[in-house]
């Protein structure tokens, strides 16, 4: 009986290990670093770790190599995240003067649930590429530094704030990206994946201006400007995925202090030469914010948009009330012609009765003078 306690006791703990390890996940973008430099300088690059678990759980960084330290420094090497939540750690390279050859390391990333045994973790490649006078292709080295892997396009100069999320896209299967920290308008991104994608992050950026990838603006008034990044280039494509939609939200005190048209607001798609308005519903509000859903076939540069009730009212809708406006004339004529007409009716036709009987005593006046004369 004894024993029985005893390895009941031990399943129990087992499992509940088990269940403890599946709650934690860490997530990273980009999936990869990449550096140029010349010996003796220095370059920062961001790193965004994310909680993927449905744990609060406490991160750590370091690079694995001792050797390679001390050419790092990180904004911040350990801290908690909630689920869901993301963190922007600044990683700086700083290479010795006396450095010689390209080098590659790693950094890792464990994490653990507070007071708990069982964690997970994540490694990051590092290639670092010694820029010289002429590089080890043979091509001249004045090229600016690289971004990294996964990194995105848009000066960090225009780029306000950003979110990101964290999933895995199996082939068949639903995926939506929430984003809880309510860092952007944006709320959340879904897509149906016709294939097997992995582990996928998405990047929303708020951006300060219009994008300087995108040579005009949109039309109406302009509420935000985001770039949205859906894993790494090429991914997010008709090829792989389908159905894609954009939540989004817009605050109702820009739409009152501009006498914004709600049905006008949308959500614009630069598609690399133009802006493509695309299809968008409202799917609910708040007291200060109202909810709306873009559908998309591409992820790239997006504003939102909307226009002044004067400009809307120049549309078609004020023409149709014009001809409506028109007919009710024009029926009121008629019928006051008619009712006027009913009203007089015999009066009129009594002397049309006088003008006939006139009119036929003067033509038979006018006989009897043609016969008189013959």
């Amino acid at each position: 009986m004894r024993m029985k306690v005893v390895l009941f006791i031990f399943a129990l703990m087992v499992s509940m290990q088990a269940v403890t390890a599946s709650d934690i996940g860490v997530g990273v973008s980009p999936g990869n670093m990449s550096y140029r430099l010349a010996p003796g300088s220095s370059e920062e690059q961001s790193l965004y770790v994310i909680n993927t678990g449905t744990e609060t759980a406490t991160y750590n960084l370091f690079v694995d190599e001792s050797a390679y330290d001390s050419w790092f420094a990180f904004s911040a090497s350990s801290f908690e995240l909630r689920p869901g939540e993301n963190k922007e750690v600044k990683v700086t390279l700083s290479v010795p003067a006396s450095a010689e050859e390209d080098m590659d390391c790693k950094i890792k990333i464990p994490c653990t649930v507070p007071e708990g045994e069982v964690g997970t973790g994540i490694i990051i490649p590092v290639h670092i590429e010694l820029l010289t006078s002429v590089s080890s292709s043979g091509k001249s080295s004045s090229g600016s530094s690289s971004s990294g892997g996964g990194g995105s396009p848009e000066p960090s100069i225009n780029v306000e704030v950003k979110e990101l999320s964290q999933q895995y896209a199996a082939s068949g299967n639903n995926v939506r990206f929430n984003f809880t920290q309510n860092a952007t308008c944006v709320k959340y991104v879904e897509f149906d994946a016709k294939k097997s994608l992995g582990k996928t992050t998405t990047v929303v950026e708020m951006l300060k201006g219009r994008s300087t990838l995108t040579p005009n603006i949109p039309d109406g008034e302009v509420y935000r400007y985001l770039n949205i990044w859906v894993g790494n280039d090429g991914i997010a494509t008709p090829e792989n995925i389908e159905n894609a939609v954009i939540g989004f939200m817009v605050n109702k005190t820009w739409v009152n202090e501009n006498n914004i048209d709600i049905s006008s607001i949308s959500l614009n798609c630069y598609d690399g030469e133009k802006w493509e308005p695309l299809s968008v519903k409202q799917v609910g509000e708040d007291e200060g914010r109202l909810c709306l859903e873009a559908e998309t076939v591409r992820f790239s540069h997006f504003a939102i948009t909307g226009k002044k009730s004067d400009e809307a009212d120049m549309g078609i809708v004020p023409i149709t009330r014009a001809g409506e406006k028109l007919k009710d004339t024009a029926e009121n004529l008629e019928s006051t012609a008619v009712k006027n007409f009913e009203e007089k009716s015999p009066v009129v036709l009594a002397k049309i009765e006088i003008y006939k009987e006139t009119l036929r005593e003067l033509c038979l006046d006018m006989i009897h003078f043609v016969q008189g004369k013959v």
